[in-house]
């Protein structure tokens, strides 16, 4: 009996080796070394996979943002800016998720992050200080591995991103383009747009706004300037994304254009204050944001418009200053604030 328990446990313990050996060597999520080089690699879960990402891909610049970033084409940056950029973006991003994937990069990556691309939602940024759009699994974001357990023995890892990847391999990703949105270029025309849509409610009193400003405040204090203020040698590329003008149609409704221009106006301020950021700002472009052939929804535009912003950066085409703020604002509040938004559903089907 003894015998038997002893082998038993012995084939028990081997197995247990080996799917622990697998999961290492493939190493789906990154957390031990970078891909290797014939592995259909799956890369389609954000949380888990952008820390590992962080780590051990080889990069000199990193594309961070919510779903707004998704688009773009890695190879643009190398193109146009001469760097190697690594995407880590989060759809519905908050200012702690970006606090928490620039710890890992910082950490890993020491002194040879050129260059921070930052898309930024000012919606978001009123959120609480510690909130993340989704649970964080803290055993792939701590240096701890005996708690990676829950990694190398996972079911999912496993079947999901080790087996089924390797046995069909039509579903590995391009590594220019992770995290793509499933949207074809048959998605993105107006007519589409249009039938999804639903204007926002409309509303009879403006919001106040100190409230907002200094739960901002306290976003950029705790989760984005502490980054900045470390890393002198990085420069933070910030930018606006162009939601389309049937964002603006909600926000007017809403009576909440004052309120987003001012939260615009404080973010843009506070973070110009240290040499190392840059602004760009895309939400005031008529030619986009209000072609609504740029996008597939209300805010999700097509990855030309992805490649114009880098060209943008490139060239510093649409950046602003602390001289030319005002300006830019002015623009937009007079677009949004006088647009005809039902001529928008005029001919809607062209």
């Amino acid at each position: 009996m003894k015998k038997w328990l002893w082998c038993f446990g012995g084939i028990v313990i081997a197995g247990l080796g080996a799917v622990a050996a697998l999961v290492i060597i493939v190493d789906p999520f990154f957390q031990y070394h970078k891909p290797l080089e014939k592995f259909p690699y799956l890369v389609d879960h954000q949380v888990n996979m952008n820390p590992g990402l962080a780590k051990n891909i080889e990069y000199d610049s990193v594309l961070l943002g919510s779903s707004m970033t998704v688009s773009f084409n890695t190879d643009w940056f190398r193109q146009y800016l001469g760097l190697t950029t690594q995407k880590l973006s989060y759809n519905g991003a908050y200012p702690k998720d970006q606090a928490n994937i620039m710890e890992i990069i910082f950490d890993s990556k020491k002194d040879q992050v050129k260059r921070v691309f930052l898309g930024i939602d000012e919606l978001n940024y009123s959120s609480e200080p510690e909130q993340t759009k989704f649970d964080i699994p803290g055993y792939l974001y701590d240096k701890n591995y005996f708690n990676d357990v829950k990694y190398v023995f996972n079911k999912d890892v496993i079947l999901d991103y080790i087996l089924r990847a390797a046995a069909d391999s039509k579903d590995k990703s391009e590594w220019n383009m992770i995290y793509k949105p499933w949207w074809q270029d048959e998605h993105y025309q107006k007519a589409i747009v249009l039938m999804y849509y639903e204007p926002g409610p409309v509303k009879q009193q403006e919001p106040e706004i100190p409230p907002y400003l200094e739960r901002i405040e306290e976003n950029l204090v705790k989760n984005i300037i502490p980054y900045i203020e470390a890393h002198p040698e990085t420069t933070f590329t910030c930018f606006y994304p162009p939601y389309s003008i049937l964002y603006w149609n909600n926000v007017t409704r809403a009576k909440e254009l004052e309120l987003v221009l001012e939260k615009y106006r404080y973010i843009t301020r506070r973070l110009l204050k240290y040499p190392n950021v840059e602004f760009f700002f895309f939400q005031n472009r008529e030619e986009i944001i209000c072609d609504l052939n740029n996008y597939a929804d209300y805010t999700h535009y097509h990855g030309r418009i992805c490649e114009y912003m880098v060209k943008c950066f490139e060239s510093g085409l649409h950046q602003v200053t602390e001289e030319n703020l005002e300006e830019e604002l002015k623009i937009l509040e007079d677009l949004a604030s006088g647009y005809d938004y039902e001529a928008i559903y005029d001919d809607w089907y062209n």
